[in-house]
C-alpha cells in the first residue's frame, strides 16, 4: 500500500469514527488528524475539505450485497445483522450515522440520498407492491428505534438481553411492522 493510500485510509477511519459517533457538525478537521495522526491540510489535499471526507466515510456505509441478494429474505438478513452484528460496533454504527447525521444541515441530504440509493429504493423494487414504500419504512423504524434503545438508550428489557432475545424481540416488532396495512378498512 503506497503512503498516500495509507494516509487516505487512516483519515477515513478517523472520521468515521468521529463523524458517525459525535455527527459532522460537531467533529472538527483538527480532531480527526489529530486521531489519524496526520496533518489536517491532508484533508483538503486528499478530501477537497470536511463534506468531501464524510462523504468518503460513507462509500461503504451501506454496502450489505446480501440485503439485496434475491436469494435470501431481506428481513432475516435485517435481524441477523443487527442481533448478530459482524463486529461490535457494527450494528450501532450504521444506526449511529444516521441518527447522528440525516438531520444535519450540511450531512443530512448526503445521509438520506446514499442509504435511499443503496438500500431503500431497490429494497422497494424487489417488494413491488402497492404497499412496500410503507412496509420498508415502518422497518427502518424498528430497525432505527430498536438500535438507539439497545445501544444509545441502554435501556433494560433490550439492552441487557442475548443477543438470540434480541433477535426474538426484533423479528416480533419487524413482523408487526411489516404487517401494517396502509389502507383503512371499511
Amino acid at each position: 500500500m503506497r503512503n498516500s493510500d495509507a494516509t487516505r485510509a487512516k483519515l477515513i477511519a478517523a472520521a468515521k469514527e468521529a463523524f458517525w459517533n459525535q455527527g459532522y457538525s460537531n467533529t472538527s478537521l483538527r480532531a480527526i488528524a489529530r486521531a489519524a495522526s496526520v496533518d489536517v491540510a491532508l484533508i483538503s489535499r486528499y478530501f477537497s475539505g470536511k463534506l468531501g471526507l464524510f462523504e468518503a466515510t460513507l462509500e461503504s456505509a451501506f454496502e450489505w450485497p446480501e440485503l439485496l441478494d434475491k436469494g435470501q429474505d431481506p428481513i432475516e438478513v435485517a435481524i441477523r445483522k443487527f442481533a448478530h452484528p459482524d463486529t461490535e460496533s457494527h450494528a450501532i454504527s450504521t444506526a449511529q450515522l444516521i441518527l447522528m447525521n440525516a438531520n444535519d444541515p450540511q450531512a443530512g441530504e448526503l445521509v438520506r440520498k446514499a442509504l435511499r440509493q443503496a438500500l431503500i429504493d431497490p429494497l422497494q423494487a424487489r417488494m413491488g407492491d402497492p404497499q412496500a414504500s410503507a412496509r420498508l419504512a415502518m422497518l427502518v423504524t424498528v430497525i432505527l428505534g430498536a438500535s438507539m434503545v439497545r445501544h444509545s438508550l441502554h435501556l433494560p428489557g433490550m439492552a441487557d438481553v442475548e443477543p438470540d432475545v434480541y433477535e426474538r424481540q426484533l423479528r416480533h416488532l419487524i413482523n408487526a411492522a411489516m404487517s401494517f396495512d396502509q389502507e383503512p378498512r371499511v
